[in-house]
């Protein structure tokens, strides 16, 4: 495409919404038979979008049912349908004429901005330095049956949080305003895409001051008690590997008694 309209690659392929709505059709267009390969891009698509809204409201759901349990859990099918179309409500400025810029500020500061970097680093040390790298390591052995390659430990525990920490560094470091295209936004629209990081990032430390400040007991006491995990597995859980612990048993002691029998033939014979 960039010889054919005579000019740089970095003109022709850009980062943002005009990456997947303009650049790729029209490469699609380029391709034989176009009408075919356009459906199953713009398939594509949709799959993604479906399943990234899959995973991020059901992820959204499970934390707020599981915090709440006696108020929300026998209503999780409606609370679930009110807060999509409340998220649904919210998109809605994205459509309108001037949508796209509301878009590009959303998707700069808080979809693929500073701020989901900043939550997953929190996420990762939660799991892998408070809960345990090895209790999660041995978790998902129980799950799936085997043991993963140390590999994934390591990355755990060492490389993902060294990663994240200088992808942040870096990015202020080569910082630069948000732009669409020849568009330069105000400085109160870059106050506001800030604003819209914040509103996730300070939660993090919002609540630690907050616990720190609540609970009883000195700061060593209660900084020890915060970074403690306190995990208490669900009845229902505990009944369901219960019944597989037995379950199992009982068919090795079925195995057990088949080998013998045939032992106690053979011997015979």
């Amino acid at each position: 495409m960039a010889h054919q309209k005579g000019v740089e690659v970095g003109e022709v392929v850009q980062s943002g919404p005009a990456l997947a709505f303009l650049v790729y059709p029209e490469v699609v267009l380029a391709i034989a038979p176009s009408p075919f390969w356009a459906f199953l891009f713009f398939i594509m698509l949709l799959n993604l979008g479906l399943d990234t809204q899959f995973s991020s409201v059901e992820s959204l759901m499970t934390g707020l049912v599981d915090n709440w349990p006696e108020q929300l859990r026998p209503h999780r099918k409606k609370f679930t349908l009110g807060m999509t179309v409340f998220m649904c409500l919210l998109g809605l400025p994205m459509i309108t004429r001037g949508g796209i810029y509301v878009f590009q500020l959303m998707d700069f500061y808080a979809a693929s901005g500073l701020s989901l970097l900043w939550c997953v680093f929190f996420q990762t040390i939660a799991i892998c330095w408070v809960f345990g790298a090895k209790k999660f390591y041995l978790c998902i052995e129980e799950m799936i049956g085997y043991r993963v390659s140390m590999y994934w430990y390591v990355c755990w525990v060492f490389l993902a949080p060294a990663f994240m920490v200088f992808i942040f560094v870096f990015y202020f470091v080569r910082y630069s305003p948000i732009t669409m295209g020849a568009y330069h936004y105000p400085a109160w629209g870059e106050v506001l895409g800030f604003a819209i990081s914040l509103s996730s990032m300070l939660w993090v430390p919002g609540y630690a001051i907050y616990y720190l400040l609540s609970t009883k007991g000195s700061w060593s006491e209660v900084l020890r008690q915060g970074v403690t995990p306190v995990i208490k597995p669900r009845k229902e859980a505990v009944m369901a590997e219960e019944k597989a612990r037995l379950t199992y048993q009982d068919v090795r002691d079925v195995e057990l008694n088949i080998e013998g029998d045939l032992s106690d033939e053979s011997f015979d014979s």
